[in-house]
């Protein structure tokens, strides 16, 4: 599974000062890097992303990715703080989620780091 971010950066992110939940916070950086995974592209991530011989994340001794872009990991960490902060939904169920593009629904801060990014569509 695709982890742009480390436990260790997801909790210094959101502050966290014990890891009595980081079942739960693993489950959700992987939903966050998926989501930024999903609208990148595969193709795409792949020119941008260092991957080791397993086809994961590459990592450095602390088990921190390294050859993942700043903003690619800068828009994980937001999606994962309204996962983490939301995690009933709620915001998502009374409509004061992000707008939609396309079919993915990613809040605009995300789409300003992620958008120059993607690769330009070709009419």
């Amino acid at each position: 599974m695709v982890m742009f971010v480390s436990i260790s950066q997801a909790s210094d992110h959101l502050r966290r000062d014990n890891n009595a939940d980081d079942c739960d916070l693993d489950l959700k950086i992987k939903a966050a890097s998926k989501s930024v995974y999903n609208y990148l592209g595969a193709t795409r991530v792949a020119e941008l992303v260092d991957f080791d011989s397993d086809g994961e994340v590459a990592k450095d001794e602390y088990n921190n990715p390294i050859g993942v872009p700043e903003e690619i990991q800068s828009a994980t960490l937001i999606i994962l703080s309204m996962l983490y902060n939301d995690r009933e939904g709620n915001d998502f169920s009374n409509g004061k989620s992000s707008p939609r593009t396309g079919e993915i629904i990613l809040p605009r801060i995300v789409l300003f780091l992620l958008d120059p990014l993607k690769l330009p569509v070709i009419a």
